[in-house]
């Protein structure tokens, strides 16, 4: 077989990953942003792992101009300047490609796709296989009998590998070289190369399948249409320019012979110190580390403990007021403390041997995930008590975006690192160690822990939102870990009753969509099928493209916008609906039902989300649709864990835009709330400048749309996608909005201005997002910073109010001692299973103690209902 050279395109991953990570970036232990570093090492990862080539190679641009740029002052100089990240992940990338055994190609005066070019010739004509790993299609002119182009997928789709048959019936040419040519005739808006006006892609092939050539065509000219003539002709004077700046060099001085590109990536002390830097500990099992690194350049610093009996640690937890926990192996339970010093001492045995301590309500308890020992130690008829320290939670407070992961906390605080002391396997402690592995030592772990932890302490005391932790987030463990094993009861009957009803729709309109496609096998769920009836035989957009991939763009925006012109639209629209309704959420929820209890035991996340909200997790009851009427049939599922008991729903009313009037000192918005009137009438009122009594629904339904949009930071372009109008038409609402409610647009501004300065925005209560792109001068990076920054100050200042509803309601319950529980939260609604009885006293109790969180200018206020479901009762 022959053997593969694969050449990396370096820039275009490194965009690649910037792209992919901009709205979900990966933040380190130490708050730095590895969304480029580690998306780009990955890609490499599996790529070797997937392709196993012989050979590998990154090419990298040079700093500063090419000789393009020589020959042509303004190639590029309409592109947005580079973002800070991109800059700043050039430098470390091309340490990790060195610590790799992986060649970092750069020449000066050349762009990378010179030197690839270049290397792929000599290589080919040594007999290799090269695929050029890139998206940018002018590397197409390059594609030869075995030379290929090999495009990353997007969003996670596959690769696509581009050989010369490929390469030709994609643009109708004859041979891989009349790319140029093609190009040249196109022009390229991104690097700001000149074409021929008027003449796209589609254009460009046709001519040049015709002609050949560029001169060609110029020789030709007057069998061209006169525009098009004319449009030449206009050309002229640069198209011998376009030309060369298309035309990828094969000349470049490449020194790196082909023999140092042989692969042999090892996991070498260099790449072992750089994993460690960067924090990439899960990318190890691609270099076959599973046991750690076996080199390391650094020694582990020193980390004392001791081993000691049971009651010395309890001696040494009660004198020092603390002690941590860490799950053991075989149901056992790790506790540390501090025993003189800072020299900690520690001991591993049954839970029901440490009872005593654990139950002493003067010993502090610290660790990771508290929630999950309690919820643990319940099952044991142990309650832990005393202060809960939950380190991972503590950290999350420090920096909501950074990485919680108790392995790298340790290892950032302390430079150890567990992967050195057992495989990984069967993950069962914090550390994802072995659960009955003798080499690992939990009694250490613990030690590690605790003093992990009094650093990250130490950190959040010295931080004004230190309190926040105190006096809400700490309390909300042993709330949220109630909440947990106390669980909800959902109907399975009549979830599989709607099931049913649901595949007999569903079935009815799969029917229906083929008979109008005129294609009895169509498969519905198949976009490229859907795409070749909607966009092919149907016609019903005569100016849509296909993708680079050759297909059909056929998302539920597409469709959305093309909804009128065929009902065949609408019914695959519904199709897809009910497909997601049953696959999402109907079909899955059984196998969380607990054969045990009867319930679903879901999972909050306390320390997930960048704004403070609570997350479930398995399974996701937090995006449960409740506008449709299909969604709302899910509600109804919900039911008390008694025949006669009843389900108490109590939602927050607007309460985002009641903080946002708050905040921003509205007195319009204010006094619309004071009186109870509706604020979205009131706002439309305004923006229209008709009386309140005259406002319209449409109207009414425009100010709503704005009202919400402005506090997320919508666009112009997104307010007209919300609500179907022309961009102008929308620009011209928000600007009527701002004209009418000044005090918001200044609101915004401060907001804005204080992040800039600050790097962060806080709540009401301290809480803090940091946002780190708010003066990046990538203008899309920039903007989604700016919506953060307006956005969190609101959303977060919600999140802290029930969270503390939460505190207090249930310790109310809890002094009253109910019969009724507290047992779902979802974003501004709390859901409670009662008790026939108590429903008036707990109607007022929860009422009063959500609506007095804080005193607002506005006030708050609370819907309260019950029912038989949760549907009846919100």
């Amino acid at each position: 077989m022959e053997q593969k050279l694969f050449l990396i395109d370096g820039h275009a991953l490194i965009f690649k990953m910037y792209y992919a990570f901009l709205r979900h970036p990966m933040i380190n232990s130490k708050g730095a942003d590895m969304s480029i570093l580690f998306g780009f090492t990955k890609y490499l990862l599996e790529l070797v792992e997937r392709e196993k080539p012989d050979f590998l190679a990154v090419a990298f641009d040079p700093p500063g101009g090419t000789f393009r740029n020589e020959l042509y002052p303004e190639y590029k100089a309409t592109r947005s300047a580079t973002p800070q990240l991109v800059i700043d992940a050039l430098g470390p990338l091309q340490e990790l490609c060195s610590a790799m055994g992986i060649p970092n190609l750069m020449v000066k005066g050349f762009e990378a796709d010179d030197v690839i070019g270049t290397v792929a010739k000599r290589c080919q004509g040594e007999g290799l296989q090269v695929y050029m790993v890139t998206p940018d299609k002018d590397y197409g002119q390059l594609i030869d009998a075995h030379i290929f182009q090999y495009k990353p997928g997007k969003g996670g789709g596959d690769d696509e590998v581009i050989d010369r048959e490929k390469i030709c019936q994609r643009y109708g040419i004859r041979e891989p070289l009349q790319v140029i040519e093609m190009l040249t005739l196109c022009g390229d808006s991104s690097d700001n190369v000149p074409g021929v006006k008027g003449v796209g892609e589609v254009g460009a092939g046709k001519l040049i399948a015709r002609y050949g050539t560029v001169e060609n065509i110029y020789a030709h000219l007057d069998e061209l249409p006169p525009r098009q003539k004319a449009q030449f002709e206009e050309a002229r004077g640069h198209i011998e320019l376009s030309h060369r700046l298309v035309t990828i060099r094969t000349d470049v001085p490449v020194d790196t012979p082909t023999s140092e590109m042989a692969l042999d990536i090892r996991y070498t002390p260099e790449l072992a110190d750089l994993f460690e830097k960067y924090e990439f500990n899960s990318l190890r099992k691609h270099l076959g580390a599973p046991a750690g690194h076996p080199a390391r350049k650094a020694d582990i610093p020193a980390f004392s403990f001791q081993n000691v009996p049971v009651q010395e640690v309890e001696q040494a937890a009660r004198k020092a007021g603390l002690c941590a926990l860490v799950p053991a192996g075989d149901g056992q339970i790790a506790v540390a403390a501090l025993h003189g010093g800072d020299a900690p001492i520690a001991a591993q045995a049954a839970p029901e041997t440490f009872r005593g301590l654990l139950t002493d309500e003067a010993v502090a308890k610290g660790g990771f995930d508290l929630k999950s020992l309690l919820n643990a130690l319940a099952g044991d008829k142990i309650t832990l008590e005393g202060k809960l320290e939950d380190y991972g939670l503590m950290h999350y407070i420090l920096g909501p975006e950074r990485s919680h992961n108790p392995a790298i906390l340790v290892k950032s605080y302390l430079g150890v690192d567990w992967e050195e002391e057992a495989p990984q396997t069967e993950a069962a402690s914090l550390f994802d160690a072995p659960a009955n592995s003798p080499a690992h030592d939990y009694c250490r772990e613990a030690a590690a822990v605790l003093l992990t932890g009094r650093k990250i302490a130490a950190e959040l005391a010295a931080q004004e939102s230190g309190r926040l932790y105190e006096e809400i987030e700490a309390p909300l463990i042993r709330v949220l870990s109630k909440m947990e094993r106390t669980g909800v009861k959902v109907d399975i009957a009549q979830l599989e009753h709607f099931a049913t009803s649901l595949r007999t729709e569903m079935n009815r309109r799969e029917a229906v969509i083929r008979e109008m496609a005129g294609v009895p096998d169509l498969n519905i769920s198949s976009p490229r099928q859907i795409g070749q009836v909607l966009f092919e035989k149907l016609n019903l957009d005569p100016k849509a493209k296909k993708s680079a991939k050759g297909s059909w763009s056929t998302d539920e925006a597409t469709l959305s916008a093309l909804a009128d012109r065929h009902p065949i639209i609408g019914e695959i629209l519904e199709f897809r609906a009910v497909k997601k309704l049953l696959s999402t959420y109907i079909e899955p929820f059984p196998s969380y039902v607990s054969p045990q209890t009867g319930r679903i035991h879901t999972t909050f996340n306390q320390a997930l989300t960048a704004t403070g909200r609570l997350s479930s997790s398995n399974p996701n009851l937090q995006n449960i649709p409740i506008r449709t009427e299909r969604g709302k049939e899910i509600r109804k599922a919900f039911v008390p864990a008694t025949p006669d008991g009843v389900i108490l729903s109590a939602d927050y009313s607007q309460i985002e835009l009641r903080i946002m009037a708050h905040l921003s000192c509205d007195a319009h918005l204010i006094q619309a709330f004071k009186d109870g009137i509706d604020v979205h009438a009131v706002t439309a009122a305004k923006i229209f400048g008709i009386p309140y009594e005259e406002v319209t629904q449409d109207q009414r339904r425009i100010a709503k749309t704005a009202n919400f949009g402005i506090m997320y930071g919508i666009s112009a372009f997104g307010l007209s996608q919300r609500l179907g109008i022309s961009r102008s038409e929308a620009a011209k609402i928000i600007e009527d909005y701002f004209a009418a409610f000044p005090s918001i647009k200044t609101f915004i501004e401060d907001t804005l201005v204080g992040a800039r300065e600050n790097g962060y925005v806080e709540t009401i209560f301290g809480r803090r997002r940091y946002i780190p792109d708010i003066n990046s001068r990538n203008a899309t990076v920039r903007a989604l910073a700016e919506r953060n920054a307006v956005n969190a100050p609101i959303q977060g200042t919600s999140a802290d109010i029930i969270k503390i509803a939460m505190n207090r309601i249930d310790a109310a319950m809890t002094a009253q001692q109910m019969a009724s529980r507290m047992v779902l939260q979802i974003h501004d609604e709390l859901l409670f299973d009662a008790v026939p009885e108590e429903v008036p006293a707990l109607k007022a109790l929860v009422r009063d103690r959500m609506e007095h969180v804080i005193t607002l200018s506005v006030p708050l206020t609370v819907e309260c209902n019950e029912g038989k479901n949760w549907l009846e009762a919100h």
